[in-house]
């Protein structure tokens, strides 16, 4: 009689289990990556956006949007910030009267851990006839090495002015002209 019994053993359950943990390691190292360049190409869009919404309604109004919550100096946006910014509390509203009319709604960073000065940030002169929007300190992969990046903070030939040999890495902006050296 032939008593063979089938089935698995456990050692070759432990190679398959340990085989499918790696695979899952590995997909997921790869995964949180592809997050990551994910929430840096939203913010470049809803920066793009933005600039086309501010330049539709300086072209209505003949000057640029207002900075919300009573923002006079300083950066406002909508998450939190410190005094030396000019505005330290949350502003949902951080351009006025842009959404819904220009844009559906202002943006927000689509990382969602905030901290102080991190995520849109708006500031307009006094005659309103420059801007500078940001993303700051909130780019995690496709770092801003060179002036010449298509979102750096100031374009190359202010760069002393605005922070010396290299820009921000971690901060998208775009702006009007007269806002480039903010």
């Amino acid at each position: 009689m032939n008593n063979k019994v089938l089935g698995f053993t456990i050692i070759e359950l432990m190679v398959v289990v340990t085989i499918i943990g790696l695979l899952v390691g590995i997909g997921y190292v790869n995964f949180s990556g592809a997050r990551a360049e994910a929430r840096d190409d939203a913010r470049k869009v809803n920066l793009q956006e933005l600039q086309i919404a501010l330049a539709v309604y300086k072209s209505q109004h003949g000057v640029y949007p207002e900075q919300g919550c009573g923002g006079t100096t300083g950066w406002t946006g909508p998450g939190p910030h410190s005094a030396s910014w000019g505005n330290d509390a949350d502003c949902p509203e951080y351009i006025v009267g842009l959404a819904p009319d220009f844009i559906s709604e202002l943006p927000v960073d689509p990382y969602e851990e905030y901290e102080d000065n991190k995520g849109f940030l708006y500031n307009v002169n006094a005659s309103r006839s420059a801007y500078k929007l940001m993303a700051h300190n909130v780019v995690e992969v496709d770092l801003v090495d060179t002036y010449e990046h298509a979102f750096a903070r100031c374009p190359g030939n202010l760069s002393p002015s605005c922070g010396g040999s290299a820009p921000p890495q971690t901060t998208y902006a775009v702006y009007s002209f007269g806002g480039e050296s903010w």
